[in-house]
């Protein structure tokens, strides 16, 4: 038989102290299911926020949809009415530019009636000039005057008026050979010289012609085509 030796009670505990009953708490789950619970709770906060940010990319693109599709009408709308303006505008302008057409030919062929008979004095200064070049002489100075073009005279011999020329030439072959090329010249005929004079001090030859001018001089910008570009 064994005796067993008890302590003595304290003094300071009470029997109800001393007949309590310990609460002691115990995390017995495995490891493995609280992670996997935390896992799960995490996957759940992610998808949400994912759903969240799809819905807000959703309705932002339809709200940028809504406002493209409306900018496209107002820009289909306005473009519509500048090419309907346009056209209105072209079909003035082309109205316009036609009368003017128009209007710029009935002036050419009115201008072209009254002109007729114009005589080009620049074209026929260039024509005896040039002339004058080709045979080295020197034309100083040209006087012209013209007859009545509508004439009876005029018109059957072809003549409307006449030039004075005066020049100088270093001998006196090079005064005819002048006065031989104005006679194949259509413009002017019958040339003439009237006197030829030796200048000592100068050392040439002064010389003046006279020469008829033929209705075939008449030309102008409204009528037939000056040779010599005058105007």
């Amino acid at each position: 038989m064994t005796t067993t030796a008890l302590m003595p009670v304290d003094p300071s505990v009470s029997p109800q102290q001393a007949a309590r009953v310990l609460t002691i708490r115990a995390d017995l789950m495995p490891p493995e299911i609280r992670d996997g619970r935390r896992s799960r709770k995490v996957r759940s906060l992610i998808v949400f926020v994912v759903l969240l940010v799809v819905a807000g990319l959703g309705a932002w693109y339809w709200q940028a949809t809504l406002a493209k599709q409306t900018a496209d009408d107002e820009y289909e709308q306005m473009f519509q009415s500048l090419t309907t303006t346009r056209a209105a505008q072209k079909t003035d302008e082309f109205r316009t530019l036609v009368e003017y057409q128009d209007g710029g030919e009935t002036l050419g062929k009115e201008l072209s009636a009254v002109l007729a008979k114009d005589l080009s004095w620049t074209n026929l200064i260039n024509l005896i000039g040039d002339t004058a070049y080709d045979e080295k002489v020197a034309v100083t100075e040209i006087n012209g005057g013209l007859a009545d073009i509508d004439s009876e005279s005029a018109a059957s011999t072809g003549t409307i008026g006449s030039l004075d020329i005066a020049g100088a030439a270093l001998d006196k072959r090079r005064v005819a050979d002048f006065v031989n090329k104005l006679g194949t010249l259509e413009h002017v005929t019958n040339p003439f010289v009237t006197s030829v004079t030796w200048e000592k001090d100068k050392k040439i030859y002064s010389f003046s012609i006279t020469v008829t001018v033929t209705d075939k001089a008449l030309c102008g910008r409204f009528t037939a085509k000056c040779p010599s570009g005058g105007k």
